[in-house]
């Protein structure tokens, strides 16, 4: 059996005070979160049922978890990108615990209405906001992707 390699880095403390970009990922990129329609000359997200769910879990990650602050987000057919701040060292929570929760409290309520669901990706994606520079990059993504849907690594996946 192979073992599948942690797409966490090696030896970084995840815990510590810092500003992460995540990416939770659908299983095998379905669109199940929504879909990207035309808006006269843009582009905007109608949620599904289970998309809905997620941006509400994602808006109260906050309450569940002392220190973390959602600074922005964005919900797309087949993914999910937030910038995630921990405030102060979480000793209770890593990154990975708090991006587990989410999951499965999105998993949960939405099997009430689809039972037997596989919704997310086994891991996630993640990247240390290195600077106020990196950061700005980061938030501009996350405004600009439903715009730029149809150029998207995920679009054609699902």
């Amino acid at each position: 059996m192979l073992k599948r390699k942690s797409p966490r880095m090696f030896g970084f403390d995840y815990t510590s005070a810092r500003i992460y970009f995540v990416t939770i990922n659908c299983h095998k990129y379905q669109h199940l979160l929504g879909e990207i329609v035309k808006n006269g000359d843009s582009n905007q997200i109608r949620l599904s049922e289970i998309g809905i769910i997620a941006a509400e879990k994602v808006n109260e990650l906050s309450f569940h978890h002392a220190g973390v602050e959602v600074l922005d987000y964005v919900v797309m057919p087949n993914h999910i990108h937030v910038l995630i701040s921990l405030l102060e060292q979480v000793k209770t929570s890593t990154l990975s615990t708090i991006v587990g929760s989410y999951k499965s409290g999105v998993s949960r309520v939405a099997r009430q209405s689809f039972p037997g669901l596989e919704l997310w990706q086994v891991s996630f994606s993640d990247h240390v906001i290195r600077d106020e520079n990196d950061l700005l990059t980061h938030s501009e993504y996350i405004r600009m992707n439903v715009q730029r849907w149809r150029k998207d690594k995920y679009f054609t996946k699902g």
